[in-house]
């Protein structure tokens, strides 16, 4: 189930990038835990639940900037799968261009659909965490 895992966020990732609006609540878990606690903007510093709760995470994080653009890289980690995201962004209002950088997302899933989701600013902080580093 482990790759079915990186396959499906993969095209998550990518629906995202093409219409810029959040994820699809297919992703989703009824019991999602989307924990943005580790997040620098204080606004959106905090633990979401359920669909609903992501959907409004996306709103307000969405809702400042006109563009978002990152590459990233998947890797499996059985039920896990670490996001290795560089992201940049600009402003709605102010068009000043952000690079945010390179950070790292933890997604848990449960029957193929995300359970929980972590935001981690370092990248080896979330590879720990999933246990793929020494």
């Amino acid at each position: 189930m482990s790759r079915e895992n990186v396959e499906r966020l993969r095209e998550g990732f990518e629906a995202f990038l093409a219409r810029r609006d959040g994820w699809g609540t297919d992703l989703l878990h009824a019991d999602v835990v989307w924990d943005a606690t580790n997040s620098q903007i204080f606004d959106i510093s905090r633990v979401y639940h359920g669909p609903a709760g992501v959907a409004e995470f996306w709103r307000e994080w969405l809702g400042a900037w006109e563009t978002v653009q990152f590459e990233y890289e998947l890797v499996d980690a059985g039920d896990q799968v670490v996001a290795l995201v560089d992201q940049r962004m600009r402003g709605r209002s102010t068009e000043i261009e952000v690079p945010l950088g390179k950070y790292a997302h933890l997604y848990t899933f449960r029957d193929g659909l995300i359970v929980h989701w972590k935001l981690y600013e370092s990248q080896a902080e979330a590879l720990d965490a999933a246990g793929l580093r020494d």
